[in-house]
């Protein structure tokens, strides 16, 4: 009989504990669109991670989104990175994602 066991829990050297219930992909925290996109990206091999990074404290830099795609299986290993500030309006994420794909070679006028 198989039991549905929780995830084991990793214990980082700080003492903070971390669960590997939460993939990738639900770390993105993107839209549908979205989501496809970077999919699409790292169904190419690449590894993907969204980031989001606030204003800072003094507000010389504003808040925006970073999108990272890896290529882990060149040496060394190739980056690609989007930004998109979030002042700009509109969807960050979406325009931030097109960004990403056009620079990994993905044509968006395909369809």
């Amino acid at each position: 009989m198989v039991e549905n066991l929780p995830a084991p829990a990793i214990q980082s050297a700080s003492g903070t504990r971390y669960t590997r219930s939460v993939t990738r992909e639900k770390s993105w925290q993107v839209g549908a669109v979205t989501l496809t996109l970077l999919r699409h990206v790292a169904s190419l091999g690449y590894v993907v991670s969204v980031h989001r990074i606030p204003s800072s404290l003094l507000g010389s830099i504003g808040a925006f989104v970073e999108m990272h795609a890896v290529d882990v299986a060149s040496d060394p290993p190739v980056q690609h990175l989007a930004r998109v500030a979030i002042d700009e309006g509109g969807d960050s994420d979406y325009r931030c994602a097109c960004l990403l794909a056009e620079a990994v070679g993905i044509d968006l006028r395909d369809g």
